[in-house]
């Protein structure tokens, strides 16, 4: 009986651990890498739009990891890296660090939520990398 008890929690460790490690979200094709990611971003000024309400804004990716950037008028300062599965992630003062995909499609970037049950929902369009500090002081 001691023996049965021990097979069934080996199994169900294994079934557990294995429906975990399979749990991992397929990337759409283009997705960048993280040494592609920050080529793409480090020591840029870049324009982005939006999608939801087709809002423009500036950000200036120092390579420092600082960030700056122009919305509605507004200077927003942070910080900014990319994680070893090539996502950007992005932290606002008074916010929480946000980590997303970079997926090129056709010669467009995108920003995308990539979520745990496999939904992929683009969120920003990049629409100019340009070299250096622009974004206004």
């Amino acid at each position: 009986m001691h023996i049965k008890k021990i097979m069934l929690t080996c199994m169900l460790l294994i079934f557990f651990v294995g429906g975990c490690a399979s749990t991992k979200v397929a990337l759409l094709p283009g997705t960048l890498s993280a040494a592609e990611v920050t080529t793409l971003f480090s020591g840029k000024t870049v324009e982005s739009r939006l999608d939801e309400n087709g809002r423009i804004s500036q950000t200036y990716y120092n390579p420092d990891g600082k960030i700056r950037q122009l919305r509605k008028g507004q200077l927003r300062t942070g910080t900014w890296r990319v994680n070893k599965d090539g996502r950007i992630c992005l932290q606002f003062a008074g916010n929480n660090e946000k980590c997303r995909a970079i997926i090129k499609e056709g010669s467009v970037y995108h920003k995308y939520i990539v979520k745990k049950d496999g939904n992929h929902k683009p969120i920003i369009t990049y629409t100019s990398f340009r070299n250096g500090d622009l974004v206004g002081q």
